[in-house]
């Protein structure tokens, strides 16, 4: 018996955790009144970080994919109606601002541009911290809309009331006659109306995908091709018929806008998820991965426009007909909608970034190549190629800095500071195109300077 005792002292003595788990037993068997095990759960929880808790992804079914259904319908009635700037710039050059230099005009499709990007650094926080959809009080519009936006309980204020600002700014469009007007009601009220509808929707795409994020973004924004081949080719018959005109052609297409807008204000349905905290989240730009992103995308924009306004121009200056020349940025547009297609499903195997990268670059080789094409076959071809490039860096630019984001709650905001900065490349891209193009008498020597940028 005693070699028993003493070999089990010299086992405990030698074992190195035998001190340490005599003291818990010790702590263990010493009860702690209630409160001051209380006031040590309160403080370990308030010493722990806040880790956000991913949630679960539906990744698919009927709710998710009516969501990017409206989605498209915002993304045909924003994106694609200021897509469709140049069929409207060629119109007003021959007709109301006639004797207006092409780089004033630009001026009106800039700011548009401008206006639309700029305007998610509004919708978006708001969408994340109150939802898309309908205003709660509508008395609210009237007496504290500064105020509440900064600091009170906004809840769900986007979709309806913006897409009734869109809806009356292309019905006032079709009063215009004067540059000022256009650059009000065209300009800023409906690049505004667009930028407000198409954040909140599509943040409300990123709240239902994480693996098909890329792929549902890049087949929501697919609407926005489609209107930039409906709204050209509506608004070059309509104007064309002596019995329509202008006015009644502009304001056809703000009824096929308003049809669009009433099915995603039916089909979009926000899930619950809400942050709290600033409503600009500055600190995203000390992430590496999205500063970079923001700054090179900035860039690309800079120069991204210039066909989408010029190109109807320089192929008319080398022979083409007016009448097909007009259809050139319809077939951008349909060159578009297949590189948002091909592109958002490349980029669930070969990777979002990469393919983003490769069209960057391949975009920058057809810009180079723009001066050396003059035959009307040869612009086609280069229409079509430059449109699926542009599709593709337009539908995936929006999903890579989506998943920047660490929570889909932050996706709308996320989007909408980068787009706001990138907005300024568009505002002075192409206006800088057209102070080139009547400084030096031309496109040819213009367009080498633009490409060069």
């Amino acid at each position: 018996m005693s070699f028993t005792l003493s070999a089990t002292n010299t086992t405990r003595a030698q074992s190195p955790n035998f001190e340490r788990e005599s003291k818990v037993e010790v702590e263990d068997a010493i009860e702690k009144p209630a409160d001051l095990q209380s006031i040590d759960n309160s403080i370990a929880q308030e010493a722990a970080p806040a880790i956000p808790v991913m949630p679960v992804f539906p990744e698919g079914g009927t709710k998710a994919w009516l969501v990017v259904l409206g989605c498209w319908c915002t993304s045909f009635a924003s994106f694609g109606i200021v897509n469709s700037f140049g069929i409207y710039e060629t119109y007003y050059l021959e007709t109301f601002l006639k004797g207006t230099s092409p780089s004033t005009i630009a001026w009106i499709g800039s700011i548009q541009a401008f206006a639309q990007f700029s305007a998610t650094l509004v919708s978006g926080p708001i969408c994340d911290r109150y939802g898309p959809m309908v205003w709660r009080n509508p008395s609210f519009i009237f007496f504290s809309l500064a105020r509440k936006l900064l600091t009170a309980s906004l809840s769900q204020i986007v979709i309806w009331p913006c897409s009734i600002m869109l809806v009356v700014a292309m019905m006032l469009t079709s009063l215009c006659t004067e540059f000022y007007q256009f650059l009000l009601c065209q300009g800023i009220l409906l690049g505004i109306s667009c930028g407000l509808i198409f954040a909140a929707a599509l943040s409300v795409v990123g709240h239902y995908f994480f693996k098909k994020r890329a792929m549902a973004m890049a087949y929501a924004s697919t609407g926005s091709p489609i209107g930039g081949i409906i709204y050209p080719f509506t608004l070059t018959k309509l104007i064309q018929n002596p019995k329509v005109g202008f006015p009644w052609a502009q304001r056809v297409c703000g009824l096929v806008s308003l049809f669009l807008l009433i099915i995603a204000a039916v089909t979009i349905r926000p899930t619950p998820m809400r942050r709290k905290g600033n409503l600009i989240l500055l600190d995203a730009f000390k992430l590496p991965a999205y500063s970079y992103q923001v700054g090179g995308l900035f860039m690309v924009i800079l120069g991204f426009w210039t066909p989408y306004f010029y190109l109807a121009d320089y192929a008319t200056a080398h022979g083409m007909s007016a009448d097909l020349a007009s259809y050139l940025y319809a077939i951008l547009n349909a060159g578009s909608f297949v590189g948002r297609m091909l592109g958002g499903t490349f980029a669930q195997h070969a990777g979002q970034f990469n393919v983003v990268a490769f069209s960057c670059f391949a975009s920058s080789l057809l810009l180079f190549c723009w001066l050396k094409v003059t035959s009307t076959g040869g612009l086609i071809v280069l229409a079509l190629f430059f449109g699926a490039k542009s599709g593709i860096i337009i539908a995936l630019m929006m999903s890579t800095i989506a998943h920047c984001a660490p929570h889909p709650t932050k996706i709308g905001t996320y989007i909408g500071q980068s787009t706001f900065v990138v907005g300024f490349a568009g505002l002075i891209g192409t206006p800088i195109t057209g102070a080139l193009i009547n400084n030096y008498h031309g496109l040819h020597r213009a367009l080498s300077l633009v490409r060069l940028s």
